[in-house]
């Protein structure tokens, strides 16, 4: 990675799109510390993949189990049981039934 000073990233500045679009980044510095980063789209474009959705709760058991070498084999459904939670009342119990029920 090329670093350079403002000044030089100023006067210079084709030179350092053209490495940036050759896939090499340049690091542009002030008083010797690095203020920005010149990149090219596709670099850029990959860092900041905006459009993709959050992984649901679900997902991200299923790749936990996946990482740590568990049985993907598992017909537990967890997004249908996830789904079950959130039609129950408050903290899971079903919709009228309260915890002072009965004292």
């Amino acid at each position: 990675m090329n670093t350079v000073p403002v000044y030089e990233a100023k006067n210079k500045l084709p030179l350092f799109i053209h490495q940036a679009e050759q896939g090499n980044p340049v690091a542009i510095t002030r008083h010797n510390n690095v203020v920005a980063y010149l990149i090219s789209k596709e670099d850029f474009e990959e860092l900041t993949k905006g459009g993709k959705k959050e992984k649901s709760l679900a997902e991200r058991i299923h790749d936990s189990r996946y990482d740590f070498g568990l049985d993907d084999d598992d017909d537990f459904d967890y997004t249908e049981y996830f789904d079950s939670l959130r039609e129950r009342g408050y903290y899971g119990r079903p919709e009228g039934d309260h915890v002072f029920d009965g004292v």
